[in-house]
């Protein structure tokens, strides 16, 4: 004979069962994208990785980043991708007036704060992080890290990491006889 709920305890079974599908998308999704601590799922900054027959290469986005705020190091087969961003010096709305900010009586809104030219602003939103950030890539085959080669352009880093002599395929010609 088949379970049936009934009575009373059916809206708390439903309020049950949903709480535990709340949890599950919570404890499952992927972390939000950002800087600071992470797991390794993060994806800060996020890399395009690809080989050829003779280098990786390595595309990273970093928007905001300027040529001095990134260091690369490479090791054996470790491609290590640190850097940081500064906080931005302007505000997305620049008025003095609280209330025409819309800033002075929202509870939502993040606490004035005093910037660097002495204004003082309300961030109403921002979601673009700031601060130091590591990106560790364990590329398949260690490469030459003599010849690595970085570019940084119009917020892409581009590394090209040239595979050892040894590590690239070479073709071996088979004889008769």
């Amino acid at each position: 004979m088949p379970a049936y709920r009934t009575g009373f305890a059916l809206p708390l079974d439903e309020l049950r069962d949903e709480i535990d599908r709340l949890w599950t998308s919570l404890v499952t999704a992927p972390p939000l994208h950002g800087w600071g601590p992470r797991s390794e799922a993060s994806v800060f900054p996020a890399v395009n990785l690809r080989e050829s027959d003779d280098a990786f290469t390595v595309e990273a986005e970093l928007p905001g980043i300027s040529v001095n705020d990134v260091d690369i190091s490479v090791s054996g087969d470790c491609l290590v991708l640190k850097g940081a961003r500064r906080g931005d010096a302007v505000a997305p709305q620049s008025t003095t007036d609280g209330a025409a900010r819309g800033g002075a009586d929202r509870p939502d809104a993040v606490p004035t704060a005093e910037e660097p030219a002495g204004e003082k602003v309300v961030w109403l939103l921002r979601e673009r992080g700031s601060g130091a950030f590591e990106r560790r890539l364990t590329l398949p085959v260690a490469v030459d890290s003599l010849r690595v080669e970085a570019r940084l352009v119009d917020g892409v880093l581009t590394v090209v990491c040239p595979k050892l002599a040894a590590c690239q395929p070479r073709k071996v010609q088979v004889r008769g006889g």
